[in-house]
């Protein structure tokens, strides 16, 4: 995955999830303090994944990714709690500034 690559280059440990249950594992294991949630696993999926981070997570920033035109998903996951989004296609330098910004703030 790109965007895992270039968080790794970055010195950013990555863990990638597909699945809720691996989400949930992963919560619990590896704590981490930002979550990076794509809606195009789904919309019900990715939305699913905002609600687990949240219950199992709470102090874990969220970040979703999401087709800009999605405007009734993208208000959804900010009533779910997500801190921020950034729009698709995104250049890899914001998605890192965003990155960055939320865990100065954690």
């Amino acid at each position: 995955m790109a965007i895992g690559f270039r968080l790794r280059k970055q010195g950013f440990e990555v863990v990638i999830c597909k699945k809720d249950m691996d989400l949930s594992r992963a919560l619990i294991q590896e704590a981490p303090e930002v979550v990076i949630i794509d809606l195009d696993t789904g919309k019900e999926s990715g939305l699913e994944f905002v609600s687990t981070v949240r219950s199992d997570r709470p102090e874990s920033g969220i970040l979703l990714l999401a087709d800009p035109d999605d405007d009734s998903s993208i208000l959804e996951g900010f009533s779910m709690g997500i801190d921020d989004f950034i729009s698709k296609p995104f250049k890899p330098a914001e998605l890192l500034l965003r990155v960055q910004r939320m865990v100065k703030s954690s």
